[in-house]
């Protein structure tokens, strides 16, 4: 594990720097959802997910289990966003940050499998400026092959899917 001190002398590893940038990301898709109208879930988030088609509203819940995945372990998310409206078998959004080159882009094929096996629709959030721009491609083109994958997106083409409307 690489590791660096910061100004106040802290040691901080590459893995803390990499929770702190991708949870920039999730930040930006909380924000994105609440300025559309979208409320935090916070109650019973562990039932969520099976009483999904019950619930009302426009609103959201993070990092929240989903099922299982391709290796038959638990499935948890970044974003469940629940509205009926726009989205009727609700929507999940997957945030991958990667700032620096490494191995995330090889993960891709095993979050695609889930989500597959999920068949929740899912829009893929990549950004920063490590991932293999093959890896976005490769990510793009399986849109078009699987119902269940509607999207992969930079924040940049996320927000212009929000101007359009995209979540209601």
């Amino acid at each position: 594990m690489a590791r660096k001190k910061n100004s106040s002398s802290e040691i901080i590893s590459s893995g803390h720097k990499a929770n702190k940038t991708g949870n920039r990301l999730e930040r930006f898709v909380e924000q994105a959802l609440q300025a559309n109208g979208y409320i935090e879930f916070w109650n019973y988030k562990g039932q969520l997910f099976d009483n999904r088609k019950v619930i009302g509203g426009k609103q959201y819940a993070k990092q929240v289990y989903c099922g299982k995945t391709i290796y038959e372990t638990i499935r948890k998310v970044d974003f469940l966003i629940i509205n009926h409206d726009v989205f009727p078998d609700d929507l999940i959004i997957e945030c991958k940050w990667q700032q620096v080159s490494g191995s995330v882009d090889e993960k891709y094929p095993f979050l695609l499998f889930n989500i597959i096996k999920t068949s929740v629709p899912t829009v893929i959030l990549i950004d920063g400026d490590g991932y293999r721009k093959a890896a976005l491609k490769f990510l793009k083109d399986e849109v078009s092959k699987t119902s269940a994958l509607r999207g992969a997106w930079t924040m940049k083409e996320f927000q212009t899917q929000i101007n359009n409307g995209f979540l209601g």
